[in-house]
C-alpha cells in the first residue's frame, strides 16, 4: 500500500487498484464525465476533529474558524457548521456561503485588507463576532458603519510579527510587510484605533503564512503576542483574544519539491533535499497550546486563543479525478489542467497516481501535462510513471484546498463536484458548468439592429 499514512482515504494496493474512500477510482473514471472532485465528508469530519484535538491542550479551550475562501462547497461548510465551527469570511460571498451553510454568526470573524462599507455593514447586521481591522483608513470605514447602525462594534488589529525569512523565501520572493501592520506600529495605531467612539478593540490577530512546516515560527509569534497584549494593558486596552491565523499544513502536501525544472534538481533528489517535512498537527497543537499556556502564566492574561485552518481540514479531502488524452514524445497530455488545481505552493508537485498500475511500476520518464494552450501549464515535470495509454484513468491527490475555489474557465467551463458521503453514496455537489453558462454573463450587440443601423 503507498501513498497512505493512515490519514488518508486513499490507498493503493500492490495488484494497482487505487481507491478512495472506498471507490476504485479506475472505475468512477468510466463511470463519470472526466475530469471532476471527488470529496471525501468523512475526512473532512476526521480532519476537523483531528485538528480539535491537537489543540485541546489549550487553557479555556479554543475558538476555531475555519478559512471559507480554501474550499466553500456546500458539502464542506455544512459538514463543518454541524461540528459547531466557526468561519473566517473576506467578504460578501463567503459571508453568503456560511449564512447558507448554517454557520452561527458569532463566530464568525471578517478578515481581509480592504473591505467595502456595504459588506461591513452587512457583517455588523448579521452579527459577527468582531472584524480585523488592517489600516487607520480602514477602522474610519469600519467606525462611521457601526455609528450608522448605533452599534459599539469588537474589533481586532492584524499585525504583522515580522519573522525571520522562511526558507522558501531564498528561493522566491515573498511579499512581506503586505498584510496587517508590522508589530512594531501595532501599538499606536492599536490606540487610535481603539479611540473611535464606536470602535472597541479586543484582539490580536496575525497569519505567518502559508503550509508552515513547524511549529517554531508560531512560537515566537505567540511570544510577540502577549508582549503586545501587555503594552495594550499598560494603555488600558484589554486585548481578550489571540487570533492566530491559519498556514497549519496539510500533511498529504508534506513532501514539497523544489521545482524539477532547475538543472541542479536530480542532484538535489538523490541527496534527499528537494523534500521538506511537515510536523504534525499533533506537534502543532502541543508546542502552540503548552507555550500559549506557560504564557498566560507568567503574564497574567487571560486571552481566549483562536485559530482559522483552512489547508489542513480540506487538501486531502479531494481528489481530482481525469483520464489521459494524447500521449507525445516525451509529453502525456492529460484532461487534468491547471484551471482544476491549487494554487502552485511553493513550486509543490502533487501526488498523481495511476490506477491500475502497481505504484511501485515504472517505465518511461515523461512530462505531465494539462489540455489547455498555455505554456504552465504542466503538473510533473520528467516523473517516472508507468506504460501509459490513451484512455488511461489517472487522479491527482490533495487537491481539496484553494483549487474549486480558484478554478476558471481558461479557454473550458469548470468542471463538476462530487462528494462520498457520510453514508458512502456519491452525491453531486456541483454540477459540471456549460459553455452557455459561462458566456451567460456577456452582453453581444444586437446583430439585426446593427445590421439596420449600418443600412440606414
Amino acid at each position: 500500500m503507498a501513498y497512505s499514512d493512515g490519514n488518508d482515504c486513499f490507498t493503493w494496493d500492490d495488484d494497482g487498484v487505487a481507491t478512495f474512500d472506498g471507490y476504485d477510482l479506475a472505475e468512477l473514471a468510466e463511470s463519470y464525465r472526466t475530469p471532476f472532485y471527488l470529496l471525501s465528508q468523512k475526512q473532512i469530519r476526521k480532519n476537523y476533529k483531528q485538528f480539535q484535538e491537537a489543540f485541546s491542550g489549550a487553557d479555556g479551550g479554543i475558538r476555531t474558524y475555519y478559512s471559507v475562501k480554501s474550499n466553500f462547497e456546500s458539502m464542506v461548510l455544512s459538514t463543518l457548521a454541524d461540528m459547531d465551527c466557526g468561519a473566517e469570511i473576506s467578504g460578501a460571498m463567503d459571508m453568503e456561503l456560511a449564512k447558507r451553510a448554517g454557520m452561527d454568526p458569532s463566530r464568525v470573524v471578517f478578515d481581509g485588507p480592504c473591505k467595502s462599507v456595504e459588506d461591513i455593514e452587512a457583517a455588523l447586521e448579521w452579527g459577527i463576532h468582531l472584524i480585523d481591522i488592517e489600516s487607520l483608513t480602514e477602522a474610519r470605514d469600519v467606525n462611521a458603519v457601526a455609528g450608522k447602525l448605533g452599534r459599539k462594534l469588537n474589533v481586532g488589529i492584524r499585525i504583522d510579527p515580522v519573522l525571520s525569512k522562511p526558507y522558501y523565501d531564498k528561493v522566491i520572493a515573498t511579499n512581506r510587510k503586505k498584510f496587517g501592520l508590522p508589530i512594531d506600529q501595532a501599538l499606536e495605531v492599536g490606540c487610535k484605533i481603539n479611540e473611535y467612539e464606536n470602535l472597541n478593540l479586543v484582539c490580536i490577530m496575525t497569519h505567518i503564512g502559508s503550509q508552515v512546516f513547524h511549529p517554531n515560527r508560531y512560537i515566537t509569534t505567540l511570544n510577540k503576542m502577549f508582549d503586545l497584549a501587555k503594552a495594550f494593558q499598560s494603555r488600558g486596552i484589554e486585548i481578550n483574544e489571540l487570533n492566530m491565523g491559519g498556514g497549519y499544513p496539510a500533511q498529504s502536501m508534506r513532501n514539497l519539491r523544489i521545482s524539477r525544472r532547475f538543472r541542479i534538481a536530480k542532484i538535489l533528489e538523490k541527496l534527499n533535499r528537494l523534500d521538506v517535512q511537515a510536523s504534525s498537527i499533533n506537534d502543532f497543537g502541543a508546542a502552540i497550546t503548552g507555550k500559549y499556556n506557560e504564557l498566560k502564566k507568567s503574564t497574567g492574561l487571560s486571552p481566549q486563543l483562536s485559530i482559522e485552518p483552512g489547508r489542513c481540514i480540506v487538501s486531502n479531502a479531494c481528489a481530482t479525478v481525469g483520464k489521459v488524452l494524447i500521449i507525445k514524445n516525451e509529453w502525456v497530455f492529460t484532461d487534468v489542467s491547471i484551471n482544476n488545481l491549487p494554487e502552485n505552493l511553493f513550486f509543490s508537485e502533487w501526488r498523481t497516481v495511476w490506477p491500475g498500475h502497481r505504484h511501485d511500476e515504472q517505465s518511461k520518464e515523461y512530462k505531465i501535462s494539462g489540455p489547455t494552450l498555455a505554456t504552465q501549464d504542466v503538473h510533473l515535470f520528467n516523473c517516472d510513471v508507468p506504460e501509459l495509454h490513451e484512455g488511461s484513468p489517472m487522479a491527482i491527490l490533495d487537491t481539496g484546498a484553494y483549487s474549486i475555489a480558484r478554478s476558471n474557465q481558461f479557454t473550458r467551463p469548470r468542471v463538476a463536484v462530487y462528494a462520498v458521503t457520510d453514508e458512502g453514496d456519491i452525491a453531486l455537489v456541483r454540477r459540471a458548468e456549460t459553455v452557455d453558462d459561462v458566456l451567460a454573463m456577456q452582453v453581444w450587440p444586437d446583430r439585426e439592429e446593427k445590421k439596420k443601423a449600418n443600412a440606414s
